[in-house]
């Protein structure tokens, strides 16, 4: 065998290799209409899908490459790397873009420069040595992938700026949470009910979506007729415990006073 160099951006050229992934597209594609359905429990279940495709193609080939495997020798002990590494300057959205695709990330890191490790399902984000995040990387070379709890300290500084903000369908958890900000926005008005709903965000940041999502939807469900408020809601959980009463002494004691009044006075005459 020769080795030769196909030109750049001509994949082309290498056709025997990369006909290869047509063919593995094309076989799994039959195997899901055999199938019947595309759904799986776990990305493992599906990895197991794909090695048994894989296997039944490369049975017939097992002969010859026993034969290859004899005279092969073997691998250097490094192995190759399993991600790819990319420098990402953050923009002042709180966003990086990774393979055309749009993630966000917590919004103390705007204007500074990350390194980004691609792997296959996930992204791992570094400030220098330091490890900041792990993400779980979007299908496809399209998109955005927000997490509210990024950016909503930085939405709260400029809450003008989220009625036009690009990325604004992402910050809506589920559809209780689109429905709460229709009911804050028609209770309230549009900016004061953004305002509130950027309020909610922060505070189900703090608590997890699970702790006050089946709250938040009965304080938006038509049936309840009374407006409300973030505060309101932080007061019904017990977040917010008004302030004691101090106790005033109603009646002063004035000897004291009448003493140092009665020095002052012998000192001037």
């Amino acid at each position: 065998m020769k080795p030769r160099t196909i030109g750049i951006d001509c994949p082309d050229q290498n056709g025997d290799v990369e006909s290869q992934n047509g063919h593995l597209k094309r076989r799994l594609e039959q195997h899901l209409l055999l199938r019947g359905y595309r759904d799986f429990e776990s990305v493992g279940a599906y990895d197991g899908f794909v090695m048994g495709v894989l296997d039944k193609a490369n049975h017939p080939r097992r002969t010859r490459l026993a034969e290859e495997f004899k005279v092969m020798r073997p691998l250097p002990p490094s192995r190759l790397s399993e991600y790819d590494e990319l420098s990402c300057w953050v923009s002042q959205h709180s966003t990086i873009r990774v393979k055309k695709v749009v993630y966000s990330v917590p919004a103390r890191l705007i204007g500074q420069e990350v390194r980004v490790e691609v792997y296959e399902g996930q992204l791992k984000l570094f400030y220098g040595r330091e490890l900041l995040l792990s993400l779980a990387r979007a299908r496809g070379d399209r998109g955005a992938v927000i997490d509210y709890r990024h950016v909503i300290e930085h939405l709260l500084r400029k809450p003008g700026a989220f009625a036009h903000y690009v990325h604004r369908e992402e910050m809506f958890p589920d559809s209780t949470f689109r429905l709460a900000y229709d009911r804050l926005v028609a209770d309230h008005g549009e900016r004061a009910g953004q305002l509130e709903y950027l309020h909610l965000l922060k505070l189900t940041a703090e608590l997890g979506e699970g702790a006050i999502g089946s709250i938040v939807g009965e304080f938006s469900s038509p049936a309840q007729p009374t407006k409300w408020t973030v505060a309101g809601l932080r007061r019904h959980l017990g977040l917010e415990k008004r302030p004691a009463v101090p106790e005033i002494q109603l009646e002063p004691e004035l000897a004291s006073y009448d003493a140092l009044l009665s020095g002052e006075v012998n000192h001037v005459g």
